[in-house]
């Protein structure tokens, strides 16, 4: 079924003050997809239902091996949570997907409004497939759902998952090590760890910061 006049019902300043409200209040994802959903259902669109739950565990899992791995570096001021279409024939299926992924900056928002543009963290295992991310690309290509559809779920979602796993993975975040004599390694604590999120050819929304 073609959903007409998806513009006239879904608008930019529509779906920013949502996110912006939503970012205010600190929401939980569930109250927060709620939210989506009631304005989508208004204007009688579809919806995919998501365990939020089940949701937020694979977007931990995936943040806490990355920073496992690959710690942040102490002259990081800025992590910056993306989406981008992108494809992965080499493990994939090869076909273009919403993708999530995580970099940083050693620019603050306050002090450079293209932040996430120089980017500097750039670990080996930043990319996700979310699998939620997976079945809306297929709903919205079903459906024939437009770009702000997508950007209301995707982008609200991903701002609801970042808001969740900063707080609950503060104190790693907030840690970097520095080496000293040999091998021997010191763990400091950072002042500060602005986060935001958004897709690469749209808004960026400053989610946070985290302070020790």
């Amino acid at each position: 079924m073609l959903y007409r006049n998806q513009n006239k019902a879904l608008n930019w300043k529509l779906i920013d003050a949502l996110f912006e409200k939503q970012i205010e209040q600190s929401l939980n994802i569930q109250s927060g997809y709620n939210q989506i959903k009631k304005v989508l259902l208004r204007r009688n669109f579809p919806i995919l239902n998501i365990d939020e739950q089940k949701l937020y565990l694979e977007f931990k899992d995936w943040l806490v091996e990355v920073l496992k791995r690959e710690p942040i570096p102490k002259d990081i001021k800025s992590i910056y949570f993306g989406l981008a279409n992108l494809s992965f024939p080499e493990f994939d299926d090869g076909k273009i997907k919403t993708t999530v992924y995580i970099a940083g900056s050693k620019n603050k928002p306050d002090e450079d409004l293209d932040w996430n543009s120089a980017l500097e963290y750039l670990p080996k295992r930043r990319y996700l497939l979310l699998n939620n991310f997976e079945e809306l690309d297929v709903f919205v290509e079903k459906h024939k759902l437009s770009t702000k559809y997508k950007v209301l779920v995707c982008n609200g979602l991903l701002n609801l998952l970042v808001l969740k796993v900063m707080q609950d993975l503060k104190d790693d975040l907030l840690t970097y090590k520095i080496r000293k004599y040999l091998f021997a390694e010191s763990i400091l604590t950072r002042d500060e760890l602005y986060f935001g999120a958004g897709y690469d050819s749209g808004t960026t929304y400053i989610l946070g910061m985290l302070s020790k």
